[in-house]
């Protein structure tokens, strides 16, 4: 059995540059897109205590993200 895909239209909202993905979901054609973008690793202590000094917050994920818009997504 194949997984159903839609083509999803990606954009930066940064540099405005579209893309168009096929995907099984929207959280997968995003970071289908983020992967070349971002790189992600644990902070380290000195990461932390440099970032936070200069202001910088720590975000949580998922706050954000409203119920109805996760299960519009699957």
């Amino acid at each position: 059995m194949s997984t159903q895909t839609r083509i999803y239209l990606v954009t930066d909202t940064e540099s405005g540059k579209k893309r168009l993905v096929r995907a099984s979901n929207q959280p997968q054609a995003v970071r289908h897109a983020a992967c070349n973008k971002f790189t992600v690793e644990v902070a380290g202590q000195d990461d932390l205590v440099s970032l936070v000094a200069t202001g910088c917050p720590v975000e949580e994920a998922g706050a954000d993200e409203q119920p109805e818009a996760q299960e519009a997504q699957q």
